[in-house]
């Protein structure tokens, strides 16, 4: 548990935000609302129906998988690299950013379909779950900067002036990851509403991606120097833990994920079973 909470905090710090915004949240709010669908009591039907349409949309999305491959690549050469080079960083955000547009067009229409598949009462369940959730996640990040900085020094054998650097980075960063989540949050909103409605409005959500592309890219680019920076105070040995830390870290990530989904298929079959 505590290596654990080492290597959180090390992401936490080091990784301080995906290349673009919402990259890495995809997943983590699929997760969300599966939790949150498995608090509904769901007949039959709507498991099965619900089932399928994410089926095809996983089938969907399987050929964005080498782009998204190809692009996380080029950002770690990018971001290894003796000097910061904005230009290449922005053209490559930019040009994933286009690619991710009709990926992301097609988990929301598929979130538009199952939503609907909700009868009333379940759409404010889930609704309601959705929300309570969000509020939670925002609670269990106030942690202190000095108990991540002491895991952060531990792991990596900090020098003190490395330490000093480091923490003037983290304070800088709270601002910019508070400021990213009001404008995600914003968005979010923005586009809930229109996942949730009965027929879904696919000119509006483009508009709307279209007319935030650019703060997005800006933000997201501030945030790829800002790791930059904290990879550049790092000496090659450090580089080194830090790489196997974050492998570590990711597959513990991807197994946990893999057992929460086994264990929402088995849960779903058994529900199945017992009401046939």
């Amino acid at each position: 548990m505590k290596k654990l909470l080492v290597s959180i905090s090390i992401a936490s710090l080091l990784s301080v935000s995906s290349y673009a915004i919402n990259a890495k949240e995809r997943d983590h709010h699929g997760d969300q609302d599966r939790m949150a669908m498995k608090s509904l009591n769901l007949s039959a039907q709507q498991k099965q129906d619900i089932k399928q349409i994410r089926k095809e949309t996983k089938q969907d999305l399987s050929v964005f998988k080498g782009e998204r491959k190809q692009f996380r690549e080029s950002m770690r050469d990018l971001m290894v690299s003796k000097i910061w080079n904005e230009t290449a960083v922005r053209a490559a955000i930019d040009e994933q950013m286009t690619a991710q547009l009709q990926s992301k067009l097609i988990q929301a229409k598929s979130k538009n379909k199952v939503f609907n598949q909700l009868n009333e009462q379940q759409k404010s369940q889930f609704i309601a779950k959705r929300w309570d959730k969000k509020k939670g996640k925002g609670d269990r990040k106030s942690k202190g900067a000095e108990k991540k900085m002491q895991r952060l020094t531990k792991a990596l054998a900090l020098s003190v002036e490395q330490q000093a650097q480091l923490t003037a980075m983290m304070e800088t960063n709270k601002t910019l990851r508070q400021a990213n989540r009001e404008q995600a949050s914003s968005l979010r909103t923005q586009l809930a509403n229109i996942v949730q409605a009965p027929d879904f409005d696919e000119s509006t959500w483009l508009a709307i991606h279209f007319d935030n592309k650019q703060q997005k890219l800006d933000m997201s680019v501030t945030r790829a120097k800002a790791r930059f920076d904290m990879l550049s105070v790092l000496n090659e040995e450090q580089r080194e833990k830090f790489a196997k830390v974050m492998n570590k870290l990711k597959k513990g990530k991807m197994n946990k994920k893999n057992k929460m989904r086994r264990n929402s298929k088995r849960d779903g079959d058994k529900g199945q079973s017992s009401e046939s």
